[in-house]
């Protein structure tokens, strides 16, 4: 009996230290080389797995991984890194990439024009896109029409928001078209965060100080949603088959989408590389059926 016991012992010993070694908890806060000061809202995900966070106001960001894996920083204004995640230490320094401008001319502007492209009703919204403890990005495309000849600057992004949560915070990139039509560079090298207020809502984002022009070759809008404990949402679902409850997690906001007959311009970033958006072929809304979903986003142009 004493040996049974010892044996047990060493086992389940065995078994919590092999498992405290394939699994553990990382936690850092990312600085800026040259400042360093902490860096909000970094996109963190491990390479070619469903795996990720985002770092707090504090630049500090909490990570559970298997084994030693390769874990992606990816934030606008920054160079990204890549890292194993043993290698991961109390600092995590990002270097800012180095983006040669060209000359600007500041004149002094007449908001006298203005138009309205990418037009939606609210009311007509019903099918959105979540997140849910998976990182992901997704993106929009915007041509460029003759008609917007009088009209180039960008003030003014509304998006078709609903949030479970008040005050829900997600991260908007702006970025060129790359020679494979896939977004390229960035059009502007800082966040520009948006704020859901809670329910089904039109939330806005003013980029009229920005002084950004719509490029030639069209531009990318993406939207980033922001794994931090503000947004967290967590509702307990009850299940038929088991007893108890069990939890449902997603980080807020949910964006409207509107059904397409092309998915020519929605993309998706995951596991570190882009895609373009799948069909719809399970949805109950007849609308959306064998329909690619596309961001519901209303762009104000102004001269």
């Amino acid at each position: 009996m004493y040996i049974y016991h010892l044996i047990h012992f060493i086992y389940t010993f065995l078994v919590v230290f092999i498992s405290n070694i394939a699994s553990s908890q990382i936690s850092s806060i990312l600085l800026d080389a040259n400042t360093e000061q902490p860096i909000p809202y970094v996109n963190i995900f491990v390479e070619h797995e469903l795996i990720g966070t985002t770092s707090d106001i504090n630049g500090k960001f909490d990570l559970q991984i298997e084994n030693s894996k390769v874990v992606v920083f990816s934030a606008i204004g920054y160079e990204i890194k890549k890292i194993f995640s043993d290698s991961i230490s109390q600092f995590t320094i990002l270097n800012p990439s180095i983006t040669e401008l060209s000359e600007v001319i500041i004149t002094a502007k007449k908001e006298t024009k203005k138009l309205k492209i990418g037009k939606f009703k609210k009311s007509k919204i019903n099918l959105y896109f979540n997140c849910g403890q998976t990182p992901w990005i997704i993106e929009r495309y915007f041509p460029y029409k003759k008609e917007y000849e009088k009209t180039t600057f960008l003030n003014k992004i509304r998006i078709s928001t609903n949030s479970n949560l008040d005050e829900a915070k997600f991260n908007l990139r702006l970025y060129s078209k790359d020679q494979n039509n896939k977004p390229g560079e960035n059009l502007y090298n800082k966040n520009i965060i948006g704020t859901a207020k809670k329910g089904n809502k039109i939330t806005g984002v003013d980029l009229s100080e920005l002084n950004i022009q719509f490029p030639k070759d069209g531009f990318f809008i993406v939207i980033e949603w922001l794994l931090i404990e503000s947004n967290m949402y967590t509702l307990d679902i009850e299940r038929k088959s088991d007893r108890g409850a069990s939890k449902w997690v997603s980080y807020e906001p949910a964006i409207g989408t509107v059904p397409s007959d092309t998915n020519k311009n929605s993309w998706q970033f995951n596991q570190g590389h882009w895609s373009k958006i799948k069909k719809n072929t399970e949805t109950s809304l007849k609308k959306h059926k064998n329909k690619y979903s596309l961001l519901a986003i209303e762009l104000i142009l102004t001269n």
